[in-house]
Protein backbone atom coordinates (compact mmCIF):
# COMPACT_ATOMS: atom_id res chain seq x y z
CA UNK A 1 0.00 0.00 0.00
CA UNK A 2 1.54 3.13 0.57
CA UNK A 3 4.87 4.06 1.64
CA UNK A 4 6.68 7.19 3.29
CA UNK A 5 10.36 7.80 2.63
CA UNK A 6 12.05 6.85 5.83
CA UNK A 7 15.04 9.23 4.99
CA UNK A 8 13.08 12.55 4.12
CA UNK A 9 15.95 15.22 4.62
CA UNK A 10 19.02 13.32 5.46
CA UNK A 11 21.66 14.46 3.04
CA UNK A 12 25.19 14.55 4.49
CA UNK A 13 26.02 16.79 7.33
CA UNK A 14 28.96 17.84 9.28
CA UNK A 15 31.77 15.04 9.69
CA UNK A 16 30.14 12.90 12.94
CA UNK A 17 32.31 12.77 15.80
CA UNK A 18 31.28 10.36 18.66
CA UNK A 19 30.18 12.49 21.75
CA UNK A 20 30.10 9.51 24.43
CA UNK A 21 31.24 5.78 24.15
CA UNK A 22 27.54 5.02 22.44
CA UNK A 23 28.24 6.35 19.91
CA UNK A 24 31.30 4.72 19.25
CA UNK A 25 29.88 2.17 16.57
CA UNK A 26 28.25 4.97 14.46
CA UNK A 27 29.08 5.31 11.13
CA UNK A 28 31.11 8.53 9.79
CA UNK A 29 29.48 11.18 7.15
CA UNK A 30 31.45 13.40 5.70
CA UNK A 31 29.50 16.50 4.48
CA UNK A 32 28.42 16.51 1.12
CA UNK A 33 30.12 19.44 -1.08
CA UNK A 34 27.70 22.41 -1.86
CA UNK A 35 27.59 25.70 -2.92
CA UNK A 36 24.45 27.91 -2.60
CA UNK A 37 23.64 31.78 -3.70
CA UNK A 38 20.95 33.55 -3.76
CA UNK A 39 19.87 35.78 -7.12
CA UNK A 40 19.01 39.38 -6.27
CA UNK A 41 15.31 38.41 -7.26
CA UNK A 42 14.69 35.91 -4.49
CA UNK A 43 15.63 32.35 -6.64
CA UNK A 44 17.68 30.15 -4.36
CA UNK A 45 20.12 28.16 -5.53
CA UNK A 46 22.13 25.21 -4.84
CA UNK A 47 25.17 23.13 -6.66
CA UNK A 48 26.01 19.69 -6.11
CA UNK A 49 29.39 19.35 -8.13
CA UNK A 50 30.23 15.54 -8.96
CA UNK A 51 33.10 14.61 -11.31
CA UNK A 52 32.06 11.08 -12.07
CA UNK A 53 30.08 11.49 -15.10
CA UNK A 54 29.88 14.46 -17.99
CA UNK A 55 26.20 14.97 -17.27
CA UNK A 56 24.20 17.88 -14.89
CA UNK A 57 20.98 17.51 -13.39
CA UNK A 58 18.89 20.47 -13.07
CA UNK A 59 15.74 20.69 -10.88
CA UNK A 60 13.35 23.20 -10.20
CA UNK A 61 11.17 23.06 -7.27
CA UNK A 62 8.39 25.27 -6.78
CA UNK A 63 7.15 25.70 -3.11
CA UNK A 64 3.70 25.06 -4.38
CA UNK A 65 1.91 21.77 -4.42
CA UNK A 66 -1.73 20.61 -4.15
CA UNK A 67 -2.08 21.23 -0.37
CA UNK A 68 -2.03 25.06 -1.74
CA UNK A 69 -5.51 24.54 -3.50
CA UNK A 70 -8.85 25.03 -2.54
CA UNK A 71 -11.59 22.57 -1.89
CA UNK A 72 -13.50 22.87 -5.13
CA UNK A 73 -10.69 23.53 -7.51
CA UNK A 74 -8.10 20.15 -6.69
CA UNK A 75 -5.75 19.27 -9.32
CA UNK A 76 -4.75 22.31 -10.31
CA UNK A 77 -1.22 22.17 -9.79
CA UNK A 78 -0.64 18.88 -11.23
CA UNK A 79 -2.87 20.33 -14.11
CA UNK A 80 -0.87 23.42 -14.69
CA UNK A 81 2.57 21.01 -14.27
CA UNK A 82 1.19 19.26 -17.58
CA UNK A 83 0.09 22.54 -18.78
CA UNK A 84 4.51 23.50 -18.48
CA UNK A 85 4.83 21.84 -21.19
CA UNK A 86 2.72 23.43 -23.61
CA UNK A 87 4.77 26.26 -24.99
CA UNK A 88 5.70 29.45 -24.35
CA UNK A 89 6.04 32.70 -26.80
CA UNK A 90 9.61 30.96 -27.93
CA UNK A 91 9.00 26.98 -27.76
CA UNK A 92 6.10 25.21 -29.20
CA UNK A 93 3.89 22.72 -27.59
CA UNK A 94 6.06 19.72 -26.55
CA UNK A 95 9.32 21.37 -28.03
CA UNK A 96 10.77 21.67 -24.34
CA UNK A 97 11.40 17.90 -24.07
CA UNK A 98 11.58 17.38 -28.04
CA UNK A 99 14.57 19.64 -27.70
CA UNK A 100 15.80 17.56 -24.84
CA UNK A 101 15.69 14.46 -25.64
CA UNK A 102 17.30 15.91 -29.35
CA UNK A 103 20.39 16.61 -27.42
CA UNK A 104 20.62 13.22 -25.34
CA UNK A 105 19.17 14.41 -22.51
CA UNK A 106 15.80 13.48 -20.80
CA UNK A 107 13.28 15.66 -18.96
CA UNK A 108 10.49 15.48 -16.63
CA UNK A 109 8.49 16.42 -13.56
CA UNK A 110 6.52 15.54 -10.47
CA UNK A 111 3.55 17.52 -8.41
CA UNK A 112 3.53 16.78 -4.45
CA UNK A 113 1.33 17.80 -1.71
CA UNK A 114 4.22 20.84 -0.77
CA UNK A 115 5.69 21.19 -3.83
CA UNK A 116 5.96 20.91 -7.69
CA UNK A 117 9.44 19.99 -9.49
CA UNK A 118 10.76 19.79 -12.91
CA UNK A 119 14.08 17.91 -13.89
CA UNK A 120 16.28 17.75 -16.93
CA UNK A 121 19.46 15.01 -17.08
CA UNK A 122 22.17 16.46 -19.83
CA UNK A 123 25.17 15.79 -20.72
CA UNK A 124 27.31 18.82 -18.65
CA UNK A 125 27.70 21.20 -21.80
CA UNK A 126 24.01 21.70 -22.44
CA UNK A 127 23.25 22.83 -18.99
CA UNK A 128 22.59 26.13 -20.37
CA UNK A 129 20.14 25.12 -23.19
CA UNK A 130 18.13 23.37 -20.29
CA UNK A 131 18.58 26.92 -17.92
CA UNK A 132 17.27 28.89 -20.81
CA UNK A 133 14.13 26.70 -21.68
CA UNK A 134 13.75 26.46 -17.87
CA UNK A 135 13.47 30.15 -16.93
CA UNK A 136 11.54 31.16 -20.51
CA UNK A 137 8.51 29.02 -18.93
CA UNK A 138 8.99 30.28 -15.57
CA UNK A 139 7.89 33.58 -16.62
CA UNK A 140 5.98 33.06 -20.15
CA UNK A 141 4.08 29.90 -20.41
CA UNK A 142 1.28 30.27 -22.67
CA UNK A 143 -1.87 28.36 -21.31
CA UNK A 144 -4.46 28.59 -24.29
CA UNK A 145 -8.03 26.49 -24.28
CA UNK A 146 -6.86 24.72 -27.10
CA UNK A 147 -3.84 22.42 -25.67
CA UNK A 148 -6.22 22.57 -22.11
CA UNK A 149 -8.78 20.96 -23.36
CA UNK A 150 -7.16 17.97 -25.10
CA UNK A 151 -4.40 17.66 -22.16
CA UNK A 152 -7.37 17.67 -19.10
CA UNK A 153 -8.20 14.64 -20.93
CA UNK A 154 -4.78 12.86 -20.06
CA UNK A 155 -4.59 14.50 -16.38
CA UNK A 156 -8.12 12.26 -16.06
CA UNK A 157 -7.12 9.24 -17.96
CA UNK A 158 -4.01 9.61 -15.22
CA UNK A 159 -5.76 9.65 -12.38
CA UNK A 160 -8.24 6.58 -13.38
CA UNK A 161 -4.96 4.65 -14.25
CA UNK A 162 -3.07 5.36 -11.00
CA UNK A 163 -5.73 6.04 -8.89
CA UNK A 164 -9.32 4.89 -9.70
CA UNK A 165 -8.24 1.40 -11.09
CA UNK A 166 -5.76 0.99 -7.88
CA UNK A 167 -7.53 -0.02 -4.74
CA UNK A 168 -4.88 0.78 -2.35
CA UNK A 169 -4.72 3.96 -3.53
CA UNK A 170 -8.63 4.76 -3.24
CA UNK A 171 -8.12 3.22 0.17
CA UNK A 172 -5.79 5.94 0.30
CA UNK A 173 -7.46 8.78 -0.60
CA UNK A 174 -10.53 7.80 2.10
CA UNK A 175 -7.79 7.39 5.21
CA UNK A 176 -6.55 10.73 4.52
CA UNK A 177 -10.02 11.93 4.44
CA UNK A 178 -10.27 10.70 7.89
CA UNK A 179 -6.84 11.35 9.23
CA UNK A 180 -6.53 15.22 8.07
CA UNK A 181 -9.83 15.88 8.18
CA UNK A 182 -12.50 16.17 4.86
CA UNK A 183 -11.34 18.81 2.49
CA UNK A 184 -8.34 19.92 4.41
CA UNK A 185 -4.89 20.30 2.32
CA UNK A 186 -3.64 16.94 2.86
CA UNK A 187 -6.65 15.07 2.70
CA UNK A 188 -7.36 16.43 -0.95
CA UNK A 189 -5.69 13.98 -3.71
CA UNK A 190 -2.67 15.10 -5.71
CA UNK A 191 -4.56 14.10 -8.38
CA UNK A 192 -7.46 16.35 -7.62
CA UNK A 193 -11.04 14.99 -7.66
CA UNK A 194 -12.34 13.96 -10.99
CA UNK A 195 -15.18 16.23 -11.04
CA UNK A 196 -13.29 19.27 -10.09
CA UNK A 197 -10.41 18.88 -12.63
CA UNK A 198 -13.27 18.58 -15.39
CA UNK A 199 -14.24 21.99 -14.35
CA UNK A 200 -11.17 23.80 -14.67
CA UNK A 201 -10.31 26.54 -17.05
CA UNK A 202 -7.66 28.43 -18.52
CA UNK A 203 -8.02 31.42 -16.14
CA UNK A 204 -8.13 28.99 -13.11
CA UNK A 205 -4.35 28.02 -14.14
CA UNK A 206 -3.19 31.48 -15.64
CA UNK A 207 -4.10 32.56 -11.80
CA UNK A 208 -2.91 29.55 -10.47
CA UNK A 209 0.68 30.29 -12.46
CA UNK A 210 0.45 33.79 -11.81
CA UNK A 211 0.25 33.81 -7.89
CA UNK A 212 2.91 30.81 -7.37
CA UNK A 213 5.55 30.80 -10.37
CA UNK A 214 8.02 33.05 -9.22
CA UNK A 215 11.68 33.32 -9.09
CA UNK A 216 11.63 34.08 -5.15
CA UNK A 217 8.95 31.15 -4.81
CA UNK A 218 11.63 28.72 -6.22
CA UNK A 219 14.34 26.65 -5.22
CA UNK A 220 16.96 25.69 -8.27
CA UNK A 221 19.39 22.49 -7.46
CA UNK A 222 22.11 21.64 -10.01
CA UNK A 223 24.13 18.33 -9.37
CA UNK A 224 26.99 16.65 -11.54
CA UNK A 225 29.89 18.17 -13.29
CA UNK A 226 30.10 21.75 -13.06
CA UNK A 227 30.73 24.22 -10.64
CA UNK A 228 29.24 26.79 -8.57
CA UNK A 229 30.88 29.76 -10.59
CA UNK A 230 29.64 28.47 -13.44
CA UNK A 231 26.22 27.26 -13.21
CA UNK A 232 25.74 31.47 -10.74
CA UNK A 233 26.82 32.88 -14.20
CA UNK A 234 24.28 30.72 -16.02
CA UNK A 235 21.25 31.37 -13.44
CA UNK A 236 22.03 35.38 -13.30
CA UNK A 237 21.64 35.30 -17.50
CA UNK A 238 18.51 33.44 -17.49
CA UNK A 239 16.51 33.76 -14.30
CA UNK A 240 18.42 36.50 -12.82
CA UNK A 241 16.42 39.01 -15.07
CA UNK A 242 13.01 37.44 -13.74
CA UNK A 243 11.75 40.01 -11.26
CA UNK A 244 10.25 38.60 -8.06
CA UNK A 245 6.43 38.79 -7.26
CA UNK A 246 4.83 38.91 -4.02
CA UNK A 247 3.91 35.23 -2.80
CA UNK A 248 1.85 34.90 0.70
CA UNK A 249 2.35 32.96 2.82
CA UNK A 250 1.35 29.08 3.01
CA UNK A 251 -0.85 27.84 5.61
CA UNK A 252 -1.16 24.68 7.05
CA UNK A 253 -3.58 23.38 9.82
CA UNK A 254 -1.70 22.59 12.83
CA UNK A 255 -4.63 19.44 13.94
CA UNK A 256 -5.76 16.44 11.79
CA UNK A 257 -9.18 15.41 11.37
CA UNK A 258 -11.83 15.12 14.02
CA UNK A 259 -13.59 11.86 15.83
CA UNK A 260 -10.52 10.14 15.68
CA UNK A 261 -9.66 7.02 15.73
CA UNK A 262 -11.51 6.21 12.74
CA UNK A 263 -11.79 2.50 10.73
CA UNK A 264 -11.90 2.35 7.00
CA UNK A 265 -12.79 -0.63 5.11
CA UNK A 266 -12.21 -1.41 1.51
CA UNK A 267 -13.59 -4.42 -0.42
CA UNK A 268 -12.57 -5.18 -4.07
CA UNK A 269 -12.84 -8.09 -6.62
CA UNK A 270 -9.12 -6.65 -7.96
CA UNK A 271 -7.67 -7.51 -4.93
CA UNK A 272 -6.29 -11.07 -4.00
CA UNK A 273 -5.53 -10.85 -0.43
CA UNK A 274 -6.34 -8.60 2.44
CA UNK A 275 -3.46 -5.98 3.64
CA UNK A 276 -3.73 -4.38 7.55
CA UNK A 277 -2.63 -0.50 7.73
CA UNK A 278 -2.61 2.11 10.65
CA UNK A 279 -1.68 5.36 9.68
CA UNK A 280 -1.03 8.13 12.78
CA UNK A 281 -0.88 11.84 12.60
CA UNK A 282 3.02 12.90 13.58
CA UNK A 283 5.01 15.99 13.48
CA UNK A 284 7.03 16.93 11.07
CA UNK A 285 10.22 19.14 11.01
CA UNK A 286 7.67 22.28 10.16
CA UNK A 287 4.68 21.46 12.31
CA UNK A 288 3.75 19.81 15.43
CA UNK A 289 6.05 18.57 18.37
CA UNK A 290 9.29 18.63 15.97
CA UNK A 291 11.50 17.59 18.56
CA UNK A 292 10.25 14.31 18.15
CA UNK A 293 11.01 14.30 14.17
CA UNK A 294 14.44 12.09 14.27
CA UNK A 295 13.65 9.66 17.03
CA UNK A 296 10.79 8.97 14.91
CA UNK A 297 12.98 8.22 12.13
CA UNK A 298 14.94 5.71 14.33
CA UNK A 299 11.63 4.26 15.91
CA UNK A 300 10.30 3.48 12.12
CA UNK A 301 13.50 2.20 11.08
CA UNK A 302 13.82 -0.22 14.18
CA UNK A 303 10.34 -1.21 14.38
CA UNK A 304 9.27 -1.80 10.90
CA UNK A 305 11.99 -0.31 8.33
CA UNK A 306 13.90 -3.58 7.25
CA UNK A 307 13.42 -7.49 7.26
CA UNK A 308 15.64 -7.45 10.74
CA UNK A 309 13.32 -4.70 12.07
CA UNK A 310 10.55 -5.65 15.59
CA UNK A 311 7.78 -6.04 13.06
CA UNK A 312 9.59 -8.44 10.75
CA UNK A 313 10.79 -10.67 12.78
CA UNK A 314 8.22 -11.11 15.13
CA UNK A 315 5.22 -10.78 12.52
CA UNK A 316 6.79 -12.40 9.53
CA UNK A 317 9.81 -14.87 10.50
CA UNK A 318 8.83 -16.36 14.34
CA UNK A 319 4.99 -16.23 14.24
CA UNK A 320 4.54 -16.36 10.69
CA UNK A 321 1.59 -14.09 11.20
CA UNK A 322 2.33 -11.82 8.03
CA UNK A 323 4.51 -11.65 5.02
CA UNK A 324 5.61 -8.95 5.32
CA UNK A 325 5.18 -6.15 8.17
CA UNK A 326 6.70 -2.95 7.94
CA UNK A 327 6.27 0.76 8.86
CA UNK A 328 7.04 4.52 7.37
CA UNK A 329 7.67 7.68 8.36
CA UNK A 330 8.09 10.77 6.38
CA UNK A 331 9.34 14.06 8.09
CA UNK A 332 9.66 16.92 5.54
CA UNK A 333 5.98 17.49 4.80
CA UNK A 334 5.00 21.62 5.87
CA UNK A 335 2.58 20.76 7.92
CA UNK A 336 2.13 17.50 9.67
CA UNK A 337 2.63 14.15 8.35
CA UNK A 338 2.05 10.53 9.11
CA UNK A 339 3.80 7.56 10.76
CA UNK A 340 2.40 4.34 9.39
CA UNK A 341 2.39 0.60 10.19
CA UNK A 342 1.26 -2.11 7.21
CA UNK A 343 0.81 -5.40 7.09
CA UNK A 344 0.67 -8.04 4.83
CA UNK A 345 -1.22 -11.33 6.48
CA UNK A 346 -0.47 -14.56 5.90
CA UNK A 347 -2.86 -16.71 4.11
CA UNK A 348 -5.51 -17.57 7.08
CA UNK A 349 -4.86 -15.21 9.74
CA UNK A 350 -7.48 -12.90 10.77
CA UNK A 351 -7.67 -9.52 11.62
CA UNK A 352 -7.34 -10.03 15.21
CA UNK A 353 -4.37 -11.95 15.21
CA UNK A 354 -2.87 -9.22 13.12
CA UNK A 355 -4.01 -6.01 15.13
CA UNK A 356 -3.29 -7.93 18.52
CA UNK A 357 0.37 -8.88 17.64
CA UNK A 358 0.76 -5.24 16.33
CA UNK A 359 -0.04 -4.05 19.46
CA UNK A 360 2.30 -6.77 21.12
CA UNK A 361 4.76 -5.10 19.63
CA UNK A 362 4.30 -1.30 20.14
CA UNK A 363 3.43 -1.79 23.70
CA UNK A 364 7.03 -3.52 24.21
CA UNK A 365 8.34 0.10 23.21
CA UNK A 366 6.02 2.38 24.83
CA UNK A 367 6.81 0.14 27.90
CA UNK A 368 10.38 1.42 27.57
CA UNK A 369 11.59 -1.83 26.18
CA UNK A 370 14.07 0.05 23.50
CA UNK A 371 17.88 -0.98 24.09
CA UNK A 372 21.13 1.27 23.07
CA UNK A 373 22.14 -1.72 20.09
CA UNK A 374 18.96 -1.58 18.41
CA UNK A 375 18.97 2.33 18.19
CA UNK A 376 22.73 2.42 17.50
CA UNK A 377 21.83 -0.60 14.40
CA UNK A 378 18.77 2.26 13.19
CA UNK A 379 20.96 5.57 13.24
CA UNK A 380 23.89 3.36 11.16
CA UNK A 381 21.19 2.18 8.82
CA UNK A 382 19.65 5.77 8.52
CA UNK A 383 23.71 7.33 7.90
CA UNK A 384 24.36 4.64 5.31
CA UNK A 385 21.57 5.88 3.50
CA UNK A 386 22.46 9.65 3.51
CA UNK A 387 26.17 7.80 2.07
CA UNK A 388 25.13 6.42 -0.45
CA UNK A 389 22.76 8.90 -1.16
CA UNK A 390 25.69 11.03 -2.29
CA UNK A 391 26.22 9.38 -5.25
CA UNK A 392 23.16 9.94 -6.80
CA UNK A 393 22.20 12.47 -9.64
CA UNK A 394 18.49 11.54 -8.86
CA UNK A 395 17.64 11.22 -5.50
CA UNK A 396 20.51 13.93 -4.29
CA UNK A 397 18.58 16.98 -6.02
CA UNK A 398 15.20 15.57 -4.67
CA UNK A 399 16.25 15.46 -1.05
CA UNK A 400 17.09 19.27 -1.24
CA UNK A 401 14.20 20.48 -2.95
CA UNK A 402 12.10 19.02 -0.22
CA UNK A 403 13.61 20.19 2.51
CA UNK A 404 14.44 23.85 0.83
CA UNK A 405 10.56 23.82 -0.34
CA UNK A 406 9.17 23.12 3.15
CA UNK A 407 11.04 25.81 4.97
CA UNK A 408 13.77 23.91 5.84
CA UNK A 409 17.68 25.04 5.59
CA UNK A 410 21.44 24.04 4.62
CA UNK A 411 22.33 23.88 7.54
CA UNK A 412 19.72 21.73 8.63
CA UNK A 413 20.70 19.20 6.22
CA UNK A 414 24.33 19.35 6.75
CA UNK A 415 23.30 18.80 10.57
CA UNK A 416 20.69 15.65 9.58
CA UNK A 417 23.42 13.07 10.58
CA UNK A 418 24.53 14.19 14.06
CA UNK A 419 20.74 15.02 14.61
CA UNK A 420 20.34 11.47 13.60
CA UNK A 421 23.61 10.49 16.04
CA UNK A 422 21.91 12.45 19.45
CA UNK A 423 18.81 9.79 19.48
CA UNK A 424 18.69 7.84 22.65
CA UNK A 425 16.67 5.03 23.17
CA UNK A 426 14.66 6.95 25.64
CA UNK A 427 13.88 9.68 22.63
CA UNK A 428 12.46 6.54 20.83
CA UNK A 429 10.13 6.10 23.58
CA UNK A 430 8.60 9.57 24.26
CA UNK A 431 8.20 9.95 20.68
CA UNK A 432 6.43 6.90 20.45
CA UNK A 433 4.17 7.56 23.16
CA UNK A 434 3.39 11.16 21.46
CA UNK A 435 2.66 9.57 18.16
CA UNK A 436 1.05 5.79 18.42
CA UNK A 437 -2.26 7.32 20.10
CA UNK A 438 -6.01 6.55 19.34
CA UNK A 439 -7.12 9.82 19.26
CA UNK A 440 -4.47 10.18 16.17
CA UNK A 441 -5.14 7.13 14.62
CA UNK A 442 -7.55 5.60 11.46
CA UNK A 443 -7.22 2.14 10.70
CA UNK A 444 -7.63 0.90 7.33
CA UNK A 445 -8.35 -2.71 5.35
CA UNK A 446 -8.08 -3.52 1.79
CA UNK A 447 -10.03 -7.06 1.57
CA UNK A 448 -10.89 -8.94 -1.82
CA UNK A 449 -14.85 -8.65 -2.69
CA UNK A 450 -15.99 -11.23 0.03
CA UNK A 451 -14.00 -9.64 2.92
CA UNK A 452 -11.33 -10.67 5.03
CA UNK A 453 -11.21 -14.58 5.78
Amino acid sequence: MRRRTALGGLFAGALLTPRASALAGLLRVNRRPSDTFTLPNGLQAVVLPSSRAPIVTQVLVYKVGSADETFGKTGIAHFLEHMMFKGTGVLAPTEFSRTIARNGGRDNAFTGFDMTGYHQTIVSDRLELVMRMEADRMVNLRILDGELRPERQVVLEERRMRVDNVPSEMLDEAVREQLFGLHKPYAMPTAGYADDVKKLGVNDLSAFYRRFYAPNNAVLIVAGDTTAAAVQKLAEKYYGPIPSRRVAPRQRPAEGGTDLPQRVIRADERVPEPRWNRDYLAPSYRTGETRHAHALMVLTRLFGGSETSRLSRALVAQDKIALSATSGYGPTALGLTTFEIAVQPARGRSVAEVETAVGDQMKRVLDGGVTAEEVERAQNQLLASAIYSQDSLASGPRLYGNALSTGGSIAELDNWPQAIAAVRPDDVVAAARHVWRDEGAVTSMLTPAGGWK
